[in-house]
This record gives C-alpha cells, structure tokens and sequence, in this order.
C-alpha cells in the first residue's frame, strides 16, 4: 500500500500540472491586454513605480468576467491558447506577462 501511494506521489510529481487561462479564438495579444487591465484594476499601487501588490482573488475574477476560464495543463508543452496568469500574490510591473511554456498540438486536442 505504501509502495502505491509513493508511486502515486512519483507521478503527479512528473507530470508538472500547472493551471493555465483559456478563451475560445484567443491569442497571446488578446490575454496579455486582459491580463494588464485585471493587474491594473485588482492591484494597489506601490509609489510612483509601475508596481502594484496584486489581489489574486480579484485577479482571477476579472479575468472570469472578460470569458477566460481556467484549466489544468503541462509544465512542459500544451496547446496552442493555453495561457499563464499570475498565481501568486504580490507586487508585479503593470507591463509584465508571465513565462509563457511553449505551445504545441497534441493529438486529439482541437487548436485554440
């Protein structure tokens, strides 16, 4: 029994899930633009800076208002229209998107 849960725990290690962002027909524009706004509008200032301390709650919810939902992916390559948002609280640049894990098809998905 043991020995089957630490080999559970070995691949769900492996599998390197991340969550990423979806939207039906969008592209790298059109969440970067998304992205910025819901930083902007769930973050608090930080001085004169383009820094902000970022709510995540408040985040993710803007960005489920403007049609993006969410959905568990690989750490290593995934379809084309999978998206990185912030996952963690904290101040970030207005300007900055997150690393973005390169793209590609896999077989039995449809292109986003």
């Amino acid at each position: 029994m043991a020995r089957t849960l630490a080999l559970a725990l070995c691949v769900l290690a492996l599998a390197g899930c991340q969550l990423y962002w979806l939207k039906p027909n969008a592209d790298m524009s059109s969440f970067t633009a998304d992205h910025q706004a819901c930083v902007k509008s769930a973050g608090t200032p930080m001085g004169g800076e383009d820094r902000v301390l970022v709510n995540v709650k408040v985040y993710r919810t803007c960005l489920r208002e403007r049609g993006w939902t969410r959905e568990t992916g690989s750490s290593y390559a995934n379809p084309s229209g999978y998206f990185r948002g912030l996952e963690n609280e904290g101040p970030v640049r207005l300007s900055d998107v997150p690393e973005q894990v390169p793209s590609r098809d896999l077989p039995g998905r449809s292109r986003r």
